[in-house]
């Protein structure tokens, strides 16, 4: 059991979920296209060359338990994002 591996995989799991959840409403499908589904294909790939669907499957155990702790923890507590919180800088009012 390669534990290197498993928290890479549960590293990169969470932070891809972390920023699908994070993502505008309207433009989380094209999150999902970009971040999930390669990570997914992937890592898959990974599973079936190596053989290594132990380490694959306490990867996505361990980042399910961390974005459900973050979720209670902190994320929920968020405000759903949107695109109005953009702002641009211009030359007379830079901050």
């Amino acid at each position: 059991m390669d534990w290197l591996g498993v928290a890479a995989l549960a590293v990169l799991f969470a932070l891809t979920a972390i920023a699908l959840f994070r993502s505008v409403i309207t433009r989380r499908r094209r999150a999902l296209w970009l971040l999930l589904i390669p990570l997914g294909l992937f890592t898959l790939r990974w599973a079936i060359y190596r053989s290594h669907w132990g380490e694959l499957g306490l990867g996505v155990l361990f980042a399910t338990v961390a974005v459900v702790v973050w979720w209670f923890a902190y994320g929920r507590r968020l405000p759903p994002p949107t695109d109005d919180n953009i702002r641009v800088w211009t030359k007379d009012d830079p901050f």
